[in-house]
């Protein structure tokens, strides 16, 4: 028997294969762009910068450092030393969570050296700022009355004592970045201003005022020892008269400005330089800085690279959902077309068995038609034959 529709009969006996077939290729696909979207993920991530976590541990030891010479200073000079925690980092630096706490924590630490700076400058700013207001309270007098009385301190003070430095001389407040000619002159200025304060106690008419003034004088001399160690100066350098300083107060138009308040200015200033002078330069800050700053950049790293990895994850997602919905119409569309050509197949091989049926049936009802009776046979056979026949019977 002759086989029709051969690629037919073919296509559907594969079908399901084929779609079979079809929903592995496309699984594959699927998980190549997941094995090549976390290799990009991968490549991309954030590395923990061993740089930051250097220069945290370098600034937690910087600070404690800090601290302990601060009490040390604190200690002998009665003065009280504010509270501070020892700084504590992540062991592991590597999301957004870990630098939040980081930054929490550098603000914190921040506020605490502050704390510290001021601790070391509180005596000798309360000296100091108790004069200015004494002295500022005498020229307000001036101005509403024409015979002031010398303005007198409301408690006494208490005798001065000298206070050993930092018990470890080999430490330092201050950066290796201050150079010596910066050093030699930030000791010769807290010199001059020592001097200008003992010219001035010296010029004081009442006791408690010029036991002050010398207190401060003797809190400039113990502060001054916290700078690095002397160097020697050029002879050439000369050193401005202490008993005076620039930028004097201007008075108002009109009004004349007292002495009082010429000197009151000068201490404003003179405290303000020795803020500038001492608190400046720190190794903390540097540290604290450094810190700081690196922390910022590799914060910024983090985060690009988050970004970076949702890029590549949400790129690889919409290509696996493509490829997952392209694998099931194929797979689909070859079953439904298998099933069609089928039916196809099935329609044409009942119509040809009955084709063949009805040939069969007119094949078998054609020679019963075109048989002859034998009186029609004997009708047309002519006297001769019939005799002939007769003889042979």
């Amino acid at each position: 028997m002759k086989k029709q529709y051969l690629f037919g009969r073919l296509f559907v006996r594969v079908a399901k294969g084929l779609a079979l077939l079809v929903i592995l290729v496309g699984i594959g696909f699927c998980v190549l762009q997941y094995s090549q979207a976390n290799t990009a993920a991968r490549a991309v991530a954030y590395r923990p910068s061993p740089y930051l976590k250097r220069a945290l541990a370098r600034l937690k030891d910087t600070f404690s450092a800090t601290e302990h010479i601060v009490s040390s200073l604190n200690a002998g000079n009665r003065s009280t030393t504010p509270n501070v925690q020892v700084p504590r980092f992540p062991a592991v630096i590597g999301s957004n969570t870990d630098f939040a706490r980081i930054g929490d924590e550098l603000s914190r630490i921040d506020q605490e050296r502050q704390q510290l700076k001021q601790s070391i400058v509180s005596r000798f700013e309360t000296s100091v700022g108790s004069i200015e207001e004494k002295l500022r309270a005498y020229a307000a007098a001036l101005q509403s009355s024409p015979s002031p009385t010398p303005a007198t301190a409301p408690s006494p003070v208490s005798t001065v004592t000298s206070s050993p430095p930092p018990a470890s001389r080999q430490e330092s407040l201050f950066s290796s970045k201050l150079g010596t000619s910066e050093a030699n002159e930030r000791s010769a200025n807290l010199t001059q201003r020592k001097e200008l304060l003992k010219v001035l106690g010296t010029k004081a008419e009442n006791a408690d005022n010029r036991a002050i003034l010398n207190e401060a004088a003797d809190q400039l001399d113990l502060l001054s020892k916290l700078l690095p160690e002397k160097f020697e100066t050029p002879a050439a350098a000369q050193l401005e008269s202490p008993s005076t300083l620039s930028n004097e107060p201007q008075a108002e138009p009109g009004r004349k400005l007292f002495l009082s308040e010429r000197v009151a200015g000068q201490l404003e200033q003179l405290r303000g330089e020795v803020r500038q002078m001492l608190l400046t330069s720190w190794t903390l800050d540097d540290a604290f800085d450094q810190a700081a700053d690196l922390n910022s950049v590799e914060r910024d790293k983090s985060r690009e690279a988050i970004l970076a990895q949702k890029g590549i994850w949400l790129s690889a997602v919409s290509r696996i959902l493509i490829g997952l919905l392209v694998t099931i119409l194929l797979s689909f569309l070859i079953l439904v077309f298998a099933d069609l050509v089928q039916a196809q197949l099935d329609t044409a091989t009942s119509g040809g068995i009955m084709a063949d049926a009805i040939l069969a049936l007119r094949g078998l009802a054609r020679p019963s038609s075109q048989s002859e009776s034998p009186q029609s046979l004997s009708a047309t056979m002519t006297p001769g034959e019939g005799i002939d026949t007769d003889a042979q019977l």
